[in-house]
């Protein structure tokens, strides 16, 4: 059962997928704070079975405004039974290597810090010539699909999949693109925590996706317990 909600709210991170993720919160009355890197890697603010949510936005700057002592507070905590939720860039950043727009202009190949994923993140999936930075221009709807057949349209924008995520123990694929069958949401066990990668937002929508928040709470209850 998770106790409270973190969410990064610092260098790299999307205002608006802040902004959602506490709008997310405040409907269901769950206990949320943002926090900045200082307050992750110096602060000691990690704590318990609760949740750090890395959101969307661009992960570069992660590197930098954690460092190497807040990704080892992150790791500590997952490892000693905390809830990591890493969407879009979040889920980049928990990869054992980044590998963005290859052969593009905007190529990006980084390195992993955190590695609770052993395999790369791979994107964008979809519309990966019109990618840009702080812009609408490569987003679309998606639809992905759970075990069960069951299938949600999500928001998706610069998002990645998860490269042979089926040849890792740890790691469950937990719902994959409708329209090439990729790992879209995994999760991967880490010593005593729990983690879940997403590629597409459940936290943002289009006017057509009605039902983002509904998912994203099914994707927390299920996979971090009841949030009170």
């Amino acid at each position: 059962m998770t106790s409270h909600i973190f969410i990064y709210h610092d260098l790299g991170a999307s205002t608006e997928s802040v902004e959602k993720l506490l709008d997310f919160a405040q409907k269901k009355k769950y206990s949320a704070t943002c926090v900045s890197g200082a307050d992750i890697g110096k602060n000691n603010i990690l704590h318990g079975q609760s949740l750090l949510i890395i959101p969307g936005g661009r992960s570069l700057p992660f590197y930098k405004t954690l460092g190497e002592s807040g990704d080892q507070a992150i790791k500590t905590f997952v490892e000693q039974g905390g809830y990591y939720l890493g969407l879009c860039a979040g889920a980049y950043y928990a990869a054992q290597k980044t590998i963005f727009a290859k052969d593009l202009p905007l190529e990006l190949q980084l390195p992993g810090t955190l590695n609770f994923f052993s395999g790369n993140a791979v994107g964008p999936v979809f519309a990966e010539s019109d990618f840009a930075y702080h812009s609408e221009k490569g987003a679309r709807t998606v639809d992905v699909e759970l075990e069960d057949g069951t299938q949600f349209p999500m928001y998706f924008n610069g998002g990645c999949y998860f490269e042979h995520a089926e040849q890792f123990q740890n790691t469950q694929v937990v719902a994959r693109y409708v329209d090439n069958a990729l790992p879209a949401i995994i999760f991967c066990s880490v010593g005593a925590g729990r983690v879940l990668l997403s590629g597409v937002h459940p936290e943002l929508s289009f006017p057509e996706i009605s039902n983002h928040f509904i998912f994203l709470e099914q994707l927390i209850s299920n996979f971090f317990g009841v949030l009170r």
